[in-house]
């Protein structure tokens, strides 16, 4: 069933998400419940696909999304998530090991959870795959100019 594909879950929880955001502002409570049925959704596109980045990654952001929640209604439980969100962005960036974007996204979530050792190891791996990133731009723009 097509309702039912990756595709149609990363749709419908990127279309909450988008809502929750127009609202947040000024209900932040509906927009957590959105964020929340958000993260839901992504949770089943990772587990129709658990190849798939982009499901991974997007259930990391979700659990972010409810870290920055607990802690700004300063609940203890806000570090727990932060390390959850941290794991499931590190399964999100075994999927795709040159994403520089999740391993920013880990080294954020370690910050937040207090683990100074890790955020710095996936702080330096993010910085190690955008340098890579611009040489290799460098190198194409290279060839590019010498193939004409």
């Amino acid at each position: 069933m097509p309702s039912d594909s990756p595709s149609a879950f990363l749709q419908s929880g990127n279309a909450l998400v988008a809502q929750a955001q127009a609202v947040a502002t000024q209900d932040f409570a509906a927009a957590r419940a959105l964020w929340r049925q958000a993260g839901m959704l992504f949770q089943r596109a990772h587990e129709a696909d658990p190849t798939q980045h982009a499901a991974a990654f997007r259930l990391g952001q979700a659990w972010v999304a409810e870290a920055h929640a607990l802690q700004k209604e300063g609940s203890e439980d806000a570090i727990a998530m932060w390390r959850q969100a941290a794991l499931q962005c590190e399964v999100a960036f075994a999927l795709d090991p040159h994403h520089a974007v999740t391993a920013m996204h880990i080294a954020s979530c370690y910050a937040w959870a207090q683990d100074a050792e890790a955020k710095q190891a996936w702080a330096q791996i993010a910085q190690h795959l955008q340098e890579e990133h611009a040489a290799n731009m460098a190198a194409n723009m290279a060839a590019d100019e010498a193939a004409r």
